[in-house]
């Protein structure tokens, strides 16, 4: 196992730096997820750790030892890409057994590696056939098996399993948290996908445009994000935000309308700066009946999705998306809304930063 230190890494690629300053520390036997959209570095990053890509400037270490200008193949890192990668012409278990055929591994050695491997990913039937013959679930435990079978210092691993459909992303993402587990390895896990961030990670490390902007359990990047991005990023339905401006009353939206609150959520926030309003969908609350803290509304559209409604309801020019049981109201009908307002988020509007952070 390994603990991998990322110390002021900066990376250009011509005049373009796509790495800005990155500082990143991964316990021994963490699992980490990097998350953020295509372009923002994520994927540079883990190609950095692992040696496909070098850095400009920075050091990175793994137990101390610093490697960024070690060869990859010196690392002793293993690497899942998105796409199999495997080789066609050979069966599961010569694609599984070739890195240790590679370091001439004893037969027999090999041969216990390899079906130990095959044991854990639950592919010990599937030894004997060619890729071709295999659904893309399986041929993504045989990449899999064939990157831990030289059992590495880390596991890293690139949108492993975007490729599939959502049945079997969610079926590989228990697979990929219990062989985590069961094996207690260092992994770092790259993806766009917040579902699979914070069912999987121990930390996730949110990144945009080349920075890390956020680093913490799945519970603190959900519920204690630290700026705009973050808050719009992680959560589906995204986080409701909307511009306001503390008055004594309440929070008026735009001069539109005026959501009575208590004193205390608004004594504290700067007077004369632009600020913003997040609030979780599941944090708006709509009822029939009106109460203290609540405004006059109307529901203007219903998204049915089983377990549970997305429904629109308007204040002033404001829309904001609260999640409800199914059937409590119908579009068009009156309905009252709050907030919990021990889910409320402040955000400056000109830096996007968090200036109020609730649990």
């Amino acid at each position: 196992m390994a603990r991998i230190e990322l110390r002021n890494i900066q990376k250009f690629f011509g005049a373009v730096q796509v790495l800005k300053d990155v500082n990143l520390t991964i316990e021994d036997g963490e699992f980490v997820v990097m998350l953020g959209q295509s372009g923002c570095g994520k994927t540079t990053t883990l190609r950095a750790i692992a040696g496909l890509e070098t850095v400009t400037s920075g050091t990175i270490s793994i137990d101390g030892r610093a490697v960024q200008d070690l060869r990859a193949a010196d690392r002793d890192i293993a690497f899942v890409f998105q796409s199999f990668s495997l080789y066609p012409h050979m069966t599961v278990y010569e694609n599984i057994a070739f890195p240790l055929r590679a370091v001439r591994q004893s037969t027999s050695d090999r041969e216990s590696a390899v079906r130990e491997v095959a044991r854990v990913l639950g592919i010990e039937r599937l030894l004997n056939r060619k890729p071709s013959a295999l659904s893309g679930g399986d041929m993504q435990r045989v990449a899999i098996g064939r990157a831990l079978v030289r059992r590495p210092k880390a596991l890293l691993m690139d949108e492993p399993i975007g490729a599939l459909d959502a049945k079997l992303r969610e079926q590989m993402r228990a697979e990929i948290k219990r062989l985590h587990i069961s094996r207690n390895s260092t992994s770092v896990y790259v993806t766009h996908d917040q579902i699979e961030a914070m069912s999987l990670a121990d930390r996730i490390v949110v990144m945009h445009g080349g920075l890390l902007q956020q680093v913490g359990t799945p519970e603190e990047v959900y519920n204690r994000p630290s700026n705009l991005f973050v808050a719009q990023f992680v959560g589906s339905p995204v986080m409701n935000v909307a511009e306001i401006a503390p008055q004594s009353g309440g929070l008026s939206f735009g001069g539109d309308a005026m959501l009575p609150v208590a004193p205390g959520l608004v004594s504290h926030l700067p007077e004369g700066r632009a600020l913003k309003l997040g609030i979780r969908p599941e944090a708006v609350v709509v009822s029939e009946t009106g109460g203290a803290g609540t405004v006059q509304s109307r529901v203007t559209n219903i998204e049915p999705l089983g377990s549970h409604e997305i429904v629109d309801v308007t204040l002033g020019a404001t829309t904001l998306r609260a999640r409800m049981e199914p059937g409590r109201v119908r579009t068009g009908a009156p309905v009252w809304v709050g907030i919990d307002t021990e889910r409320a988020h402040f955000f400056d509007a000109e830096s996007g930063l968090a200036l109020r952070r609730t649990a």
